[in-house]
């Protein structure tokens, strides 16, 4: 039998038409968000799948391909979705095509949708190949600089030498920089085939004919010098700009001005260098300049280590060795280890080891024999075997110890070399009959190429007579090594100079150090202006007494002070040939400041360092 409730039963509800709008309606946005959050997620899974680990879309159809350029740049514009440029990009570039539907616009543009840089947009379609080899659009170029070529790419070793207005035909490439241009090109000459950087070439004959600001510096000023000492004529040199290096990407800053400590190459020793480490403890050093080749004089040729390369050339015993590689490497770890900027000098064209090892090379009587001019023998800066050897040590020591720059020093000729001549019976070795001038600006373009290839800076030590408007007759020029080189260090200690009349003043130049730097400085600075590329200037400091006339820590301000005064900031170097740790403590009290500091602050109350310092340029010494 059935139970019966005893409870009573409730009436039945029903909802009114408002009440059955208002839970439909509540009931769709339910859904409306259950569907929203379902989409997002689907979406979601969707562009997780359709992004490669790269970031790239995941385009079924896509196509690898590159930037190409055209006959007038180098470069291709990149637009966004709604056509706007949003960049440039050079030839060489991976990009990656959605496919090769082109996208036609309505003014009859074709572009391809490409993903370029984190970035979906468009490209032109001419601007798109898949070839790596159609990327070179140039056929053949002319020579602008004459320089040698290359027989690789990433070798020392030097090729024919091509003269401005050379016609090249172009074979190759290494690789695209990052403006779009070539890095070096391969090319064919005659039946000749080498290497060529792009900076040395043009599209056409007449301007490769054509010189750095042709009338107003080329012909106005270089043209009109001439050859008034036999060094060479100006207007056979080369003024356009040259490459300089940049390396703090890969590890290799150059302090923007350069304090420097000098370290001879006999001292640069286990034993040694932790003593000039202390010399250097609280003041602004924040370089070394690691001597280590050092030719000076007949009596003096020693190397800082066992150099594999002039062992290879069987040149090793023919100096005095002071370290194994080992320890030359421990011993500019030490100076490396406490952050230092270390620059590694070596002579070139001074050596008379290797002119009496090699009279090949040399500078020679008619019979051969190497011939002592002044007070060395001499190889000859005409020799390329010289160029090779000397700058495949460099190459060398830059890597085996990770020096930050090379310093080339007596990249000249040797004085009085033209009283030898006029006398007659002296073989030069001058193969491309060329002035001492172009063989030393050639040599530096050479050696500057192949050191930036290995990411190292190059300097050269430059007479003070070179800051005058002459080629001087050992071959250096001012402008023309300035325009090549990175830092252009120049030598005008005042010792170094005879006396002299100025507006009816009897100069003697040793006891006037802040008049003779800035002067100097003056017209070092009138030289930069005649190149289009001009180096860091960077000067040698003279540090030793001259008779009575005492070198002190307020002398070697006054001669630093004299450069910034003349608007040649960059830094010193101090010169103590015999590398006298005691000379440093004589003059502490002139390495404590930083001289670019405070000239920047004295440039922006429109004074002279020495005024914003409060230093007097007097150069009056009681007793000297």
């Amino acid at each position: 039998m059935a139970r019966i409730s005893s409870r009573p039963k409730k009436p039945r509800r029903h909802l009114t038409p408002g009440q059955k709008l208002s839970l439909t309606a509540a009931l769709l946005v339910v859904l409306a968000l259950c569907s929203t959050v379902f989409l997002n997620f689907r979406t979601d899974r969707a562009d997780e799948e359709s992004v490669n680990a790269d970031g790239s879309p995941k385009w079924p159809d896509a196509v690898e391909a590159y930037v190409s350029g055209t006959e007038d740049s180098y470069a291709a514009p990149f637009y966004n979705e709604g056509l706007a440029e949003v960049g440039q990009y050079s030839r060489g570039t991976p990009i990656l095509l959605e496919n090769w539907e082109p996208f036609v616009t309505e003014s009859k543009n074709e572009y391809y949708h490409a993903y370029l840089d984190g970035q979906i947009g468009y490209i032109p379609c001419g601007n798109v190949t898949t070839d790596q080899a159609e990327l070179l659009t140039e056929t053949e170029l002319y020579v602008r600089s004459t320089v040698h070529l290359m027989k690789q790419f990433d070798d020392l070793a030097i090729g024919p030498l091509v003269q401005q207005g050379t016609l090249l035909r172009i074979v190759g490439y290494d690789y695209f920089k990052p403006d779009g241009n070539v890095n070096m090109y391969y090319i064919k000459m005659g039946d000749e085939f080498g290497w060529i950087k792009s900076e040395y070439v043009v599209t056409n004959y007449s301007d490769a004919m054509t010189h750095w600001k042709e009338q107003e510096v080329y012909q106005e000023m270089h043209v009109f010098r001439g050859d008034g000492w036999g060094g060479g004529d100006a207007g056979g040199l080369d003024y356009w700009p040259h490459e300089k290096g940049d390396f703090a990407a890969d590890g290799n800053e150059m302090p923007q001005d350069v304090y420097a400590m000098y370290i001879p190459v006999n001292h640069l020793t286990l034993d040694t260098v932790p003593l000039y480490l202390e010399a250097a403890e609280g003041t602004a050093i924040n370089a070394f300049v690691v001597n280590l080749w050092d030719c000076s004089y007949l009596s003096e040729a020693y190397l800082a280590y066992d150099s594999p390369w002039l062992k290879s050339y069987n040149l090793l015993d023919s100096y005095t060795v002071v370290n194994s590689t080992d320890e030359c490497a421990r011993a500019i770890k030490m100076l490396q280890d406490e952050g230092y900027y270390i620059i590694g000098r070596l002579s070139v064209f001074q050596d008379a080891p290797l002119a009496l090892a090699r009279p090949e090379w040399a500078i020679t009587n008619a019979m051969g024999t190497p011939i002592q001019i002044g007070d060395y023998y001499a190889p000859s800066a005409y020799c390329r075997d010289v160029w090779e050897l000397k700058v495949g040590f460099a190459v060398e020591a830059a890597d085996l110890f990770g020096l930050n720059e090379i310093q080339f020093d007596f990249v000249r000729f040797p004085d009085y070399l033209q009283s030898y001549i006029d006398d007659g019976g002296v073989e030069m070795k001058n193969t491309y009959n060329e002035s001492r001038a172009q063989a030393v600006q050639r040599f530096l373009t050479y050696a500057t190429d192949v050191l930036h290839a290995h990411k190292v800076y190059v300097a050269c030590n430059v007479m003070g007579e070179t800051s005058n408007y002459y080629v001087a007759p050992f071959g250096q020029y001012y402008p023309a090594i300035s325009d090549v080189v990175d830092v252009i260090c120049g030598m005008p200690y005042p010792d170094s100079f005879g006396t002299f009349l100025d507006n009816h003043e009897l100069i003697v130049p040793y006891k006037r150090p802040y008049y003779m730097m800035n002067n100097f400085g003056k017209a070092a600075h009138n030289r930069q202006a005649e190149c289009a590329s001009p180096a860091i200037s960077r000067v040698w400091i003279q540090t030793w007494n001259v008779g009575n006339y005492v070198y002190d820590a307020e002398t070697v301000k006054r001669e630093i002070v004299g450069m910034y005064d003349a608007d040649e900031p960059g830094g010193y170097m101090l010169w103590y040939s015999n590398g006298s740790i005691n000379i440093v403590d004589k003059i502490r009290d002139a390495l404590t400041i930083d001289y670019r500091k405070l000239y920047d602050e004295a440039l922006e109350q429109g004074l002279y360092l020495h005024e914003y310092m409060g230093l007097s340029t007097s150069d009056e010494q009681e007793g000297a």
